[in-house]
């Protein structure tokens, strides 16, 4: 507990300095914060990575504790294949652009995310089971079919080749004018609520933990909290993809680096992932931004900072293995 608690007392002024971080990164750097602009347009960006860092690390955590498999994070579910390819399918209708982008997109990636959530469901059920094993082949199988799809809008796209990209490679940097910024506080509560009821679940993911049929006996109804966690996260997914793209490793990385910090007990290890993931995104987003002349995608970095983490904790395991 005390190194949880010290955990909590360093994370508290470090946010506060990664929030100072992305408001001021770029090349101006902070004498731009005063800048009502600038504030316009930094201040939503930052709400929205702290959001998809947020929901991400936390559905991450929760997966992986209901399913029972450290590997288990977000994408896996076929949800980011199905939201990505529904926000490909609005940009190749024209759907960008003026009041129509700012309802139509998100709603396509929403719609064929819950879409691909559904189908997995379908596949997986096994009578009234619902087994760890083939949702994440369901995942799989489901996310490899949308991304086939995706490949056939981008050879079908024309000028939206560029957004589609970008889309897929994960960018913080949408636009919130008068029309589209009651977006932004849609995913708010869509994440707020799920990551609270997520959080609300820690001491029934810890009694899953110890197995699907202990669980049982001591009075848990197993299947239905499986599928409760599972829409949540797809909701939570659904909801970053359709603003922010697909930003890969945050989910899968995250809970590991919080359960390193503080143990693997379910109600301190979701609102740190929480945290954590609110911290990443938005310092990779501040990196995104100031490392080269352009700007790189933000999927980029986590992806370049997430593989070299997760071959550590590899070799991590191979080495309290022996």
């Amino acid at each position: 507990m005390r190194r949880d608690i010290k955990a909590w007392y360093y994370l508290a002024p470090l946010s506060l300095l990664t929030i100072l971080l992305g408001l001021a990164s770029g090349p101006a750097g902070f004498g731009l914060l005063a800048d009502h602009q600038v504030m316009s347009i930094r201040l939503p960006r930052v709400l929205l990575g702290l959001l998809a860092g947020a929901g991400l690390a936390s559905s991450g955590a929760a997966l992986q504790a209901a399913l029972g498999n450290p590997l288990a994070e977000p994408y896996l579910l076929g949800v980011s294949g199905g939201a990505a390819f529904g926000a490909a399918l609005a940009l190749l209708l024209g759907l960008s652009a003026g009041l129509g982008g700012a309802v139509g997109l998100p709603l396509f990636s929403l719609a064929f995310g819950l879409l691909a959530l559904y189908v997995v469901y379908s596949l997986s059920k096994v009578g009234s089971r619902l087994p760890a094993e083939t949702v994440i082949l369901s995942g799989i199988i489901v996310n490899a079919f949308f991304s086939a799809l995706i490949m056939l809008l981008l050879a079908l796209a024309g000028r939206q080749l560029q957004e589609m990209i970008y889309l897929l490679m994960g960018n913080l940097g949408m636009i919130f004018g008068a029309q589209s910024l009651y977006l932004l506080w849609v995913c708010a509560a869509v994440i707020i609520l799920c990551t609270a009821y997520l959080w609300s679940q820690g001491r029934n993911l810890d009694l899953l933990s110890l197995g699907e049929q202990p669980a049982q006996s001591l009075g848990l109804k197993v299947e239905k909290l499986k599928v409760r966690i599972l829409l949540a996260s797809a909701l939570m997914v659904a909801a970053v993809v359709s603003l922010a793209g697909v930003i890969g490793f945050v989910g899968l990385v995250v809970p590991h680096l919080a359960r390193m910090i503080s143990g693997p007990k379910n109600s301190r290890l979701l609102p740190l992932s929480v945290v954590l993931g609110a911290n990443l995104l938005v310092l990779a987003d501040a990196l995104a931004r100031t490392i080269a002349p352009q700007e790189i995608p933000v999927g980029v970095i986590t992806s370049l900072l997430g593989v070299p983490f997760f071959i550590y904790l590899l070799r991590r395991k191979k080495r309290t293995a022996l």
